[in-house]
């Protein structure tokens, strides 16, 4: 794609020349105040043995004793986007898409000032996204980063404004692009959307017929009336509520999500604008899924396999699984370390909440089934602790038994949750002063 068609496509300071004069195809998904979202195609590949595990790539710091590699550009030998992508390896016939994640330079910021806050969130947002695949929490792989410069806005505006080139002071058009896995599938939300629209296929979780997703609101008599010359008449036109389809397939996507939003709590990571959007379904059934019905709307042994994005609120705190020799040697040490992040955590599942409750309209049922898979995730982490202490397997056996009769509110994991899910009430009642009083 051409510099100037990608300037057309997209809104603000045009993209650097380093995404533009190459041979991959370049598409916008989104865009937003901070930064712009591109998918990036290569069409040929570099192959693993082309590209060379042997060679030297610099590598960028971004906290925590994390580096990730540095892309220069597309040429570069070895390339850090085909090394280390898992794509690659599966499907190496196919195109490699890539994700490029584009925080442009912003005009009302100090150049300074803006160069130093687009490095530092791009190097959080990283730092964020390695520290759940260590965890094991799914979420897209770091390719790499880079810091690309285009000079060409500032001179196409020093000739716009008549100024000579020795006068012109050059402002930091610099962009800092972070490169992703590209993760196929379709989001949460969108799924939870075409489920609502689809209510012939939906079915509860007896197996039973769901009822009809769509409900027309009860009207007065008054709005009942035959309307005047005055009155315009689609006023009294009712359009049709769509509501949220809870089956057992829902419930399971829900479910999952509160076990993997709790995974990433337990290590450490505090999402900041955990939505439906935000969450995608890797292997979606064939509702949702690009030509591929293998999956049906009724199959009761689909297992959804969840993935986190957009982490560029994400912040990092300390592990909940991180346990230091003074705490398991001295017996008076209190046995709860993540009571000062159950802020931050509530606050996290409170947004979820909200977005529940504002894009899925009748959607109770699946925020509680969120809960409860944020509890159950931390009771098996309880459940495992016990396991790795008790070293009979008598004393195993009785370890499961209290385990299983406690429901892990005794132990360390499960009193995190506890913590978290009682601070998420306070939030709550926060959340409705400000609706109340402004």
């Amino acid at each position: 794609m051409s510099e100037s068609l990608a300037s057309k496509i997209c809104h603000g300071p045009p993209p650097p020349a380093e995404l533009t004069n190459n041979s991959s195809s370049l598409q916008l998904i989104s865009q937003g105040a901070e930064a712009r979202v591109w998918l990036v195609t290569l069409p040929d590949p570099p192959k693993s043995d082309d590209a060379g595990s042997s060679g030297y790539t610099r590598s960028i710091h971004v906290g925590s004793g994390i580096n990730v590699p540095q892309l220069h550009n597309f040429s570069q030998q070895p390339s850090p986007l085909t090394t280390n992508n898992l794509t690659l390896t599966t499907t190496p016939s196919k195109p490699l898409k890539i994700i490029c994640k584009e925080r442009f330079p912003k005009k009302y910021r100090h150049p300074q000032l803006d160069a130093s806050l687009t490095k530092s969130r791009t190097k959080g947002e990283a730092r964020s996204l390695v520290r759940c695949q260590r965890a094991d929490v799914p979420c897209p792989n770091v390719l790499a980063i880079a810091h690309w410069s285009n000079k060409a806005e500032t001179e196409k505006e020093s000739v716009a404004s008549g100024k000579s080139g020795s006068n012109v002071t050059e402002t930091s058009t610099t962009s800092t692009c972070l490169f992703l896995e590209c993760v196929d599938g379709c989001t949460v939300r969108q799924y939870f959307e075409q489920r609502s629209a689809n209510p012939l296929d939906s079915v509860n979780a007896d197996g039973d017929k769901g009822e009809p997703t769509t409900k027309r609101p009860r009207c007065d008599e008054s709005a009942t009336t035959t309307p005047t010359s005055t009155t315009p008449p689609s006023t009294f036109q009712q359009e049709e509520r769509v509501t949220t389809v809870i089956d057992s397939q829902t419930l399971c996507v829900a479910h999952t999500m509160g076990t993997l939003v709790a995974k990433m709590h337990a290590a450490g990571v505090i999402h900041g604008d955990l939505t439906t959007s935000n969450i995608m379904i890797r292997n979606p059934p064939g509702l949702c899924s690009d030509g591929d019905t293998s999956n049906s709307n009724t199959d009761t042994s689909w297992k959804p396999q969840l993935v986190l994005i957009d982490f560029g609120l994400a912040t990092s705190t300390a592990s909940a699984n991180k346990k230091t020799n003074k705490s398991t040697n001295n017996k008076k040490a209190k046995p709860f370390k993540q009571q000062h992040n159950a802020e931050e955590k509530a606050v996290d599942l409170y947004v979820l909440e909200r977005a529940f409750l504002s894009t899925h309209p009748e959607s109770e049922l699946l925020v509680e089934e969120v809960w409860k898979g944020y509890r159950s995730y931390f009771d098996f982490l309880d459940c495992q602790n016990v396991d790795a202490i008790a070293e009979d397997a008598e004393k195993k056996d009785a370890a499961a038994s209290i385990c299983s009769s406690r429901g892990g509110d005794e132990g360390t994991d499960g009193h995190v949750a506890k913590a978290v899910l009682n601070r998420l009430e306070q939030v709550r009642m926060r959340g409705r002063k400000r609706e109340c009083f402004g």
